[in-house]
C-alpha cells in the first residue's frame, strides 16, 4: 500500500523526528530570545551613556556572547523548517525523485560538515579550558564559553539532519516541501 506525501508520517522514526524537532525548536527559541535580550542591553547602553553619560563595560561582550549562543542554538530549527540559503536553479529542473535523492544527499553533506565543526568546536572548547584562555577585557570571561555555543548548535544541526534522513529514508518521500519552495 503506498503511502500518502501528504498524510502526517506515523511510526517510531517520525516520532523520533519530532522529537527531534521539539528539542530544535526549544534551542531555536531560545536562541530567539538571547537576540530579544540583546537589544534589550543594547537598548540600556545607549540610554545610559548619552542620557545619564554613564557607560557599561559589559554590554558589548555579553552582547557578543549573545550573538554567538543565538546564532548557533538557532541553526537545526533553521534545518528543520527548511529555512536555510539554498540555490535553486538545480532543483528546480528536477523531477520528484530526482529532487529526493537531491535533498538526501544534501542532509548527508550536512551531517558530515556539522559533525566535523563538533569535533573541532570540542577540541578548541578543551585546549581553551586546558590552558584557561580568557577574554582580554574587564570581565575576563573564560573563552570555552564562546566554543559551547558552537558545539551545542552544530551537535543539535547534526542529530536534526540525522532524523530527517531516517525519515526520509523509512517512509520514501520527503516529508516537509524542500529548500527553497516557499516564495518569501
Amino acid at each position: 500500500m503506498p503511502t500518502d506525501p501528504h498524510s502526517p508520517p506515523t511510526g517510531p522514526h517520525p516520532r523520533l523526528l519530532r522529537m527531534c524537532e521539539r528539542v530544535s525548536h526549544t534551542a531555536g527559541e531560545i536562541g530567539s530570545w538571547i537576540y530579544f535580550i540583546i537589544g534589550v542591553c543594547v537598548v540600556y547602553e545607549v540610554v545610559s551613556r548619552y542620557v545619564f553619560n554613564s557607560p557599561t563595560h559589559w554590554v558589548e561582550e555579553m552582547s557578543r556572547l549573545g550573538m554567538v549562543w543565538g546564532t548557533f542554538l538557532i541553526l537545526a530549527t533553521c534545518l528543520s523548517r527548511r529555512q536555510l540559503i539554498t540555490i535553486t536553479i538545480v532543483s528546480q529542473a528536477l523531477g520528484p525523485r530526482a529532487r529526493f535523492m537531491q535533498e538526501l544527499v544534501i542532509f548527508v553533506l550536512f551531517t558530515l560538515l556539522a559533525g566535523v565543526i563538533a569535533w573541532y568546536g570540542i577540541e578548541s572548547m578543551i585546549q581553551t579550558i586546558s590552558v584557561n584562555r580568557r577574554t582580554n577585557t574587564t570581565l575576563s570571561l573564560p573563552y570555552w564559553i564562546f566554543y559551547l555555543p558552537i558545539v551545542l548548535g552544530f551537535v543539535l544541526f547534526l542529530l536534526q539532519a540525522l532524523a530527517e534522513i531516517g525519515a526520509m529514508l523509512l517512509t520514501g518521500h520527503r516529508l516537509k516541501p524542500g529548500f527553497g519552495q516557499e516564495e518569501i
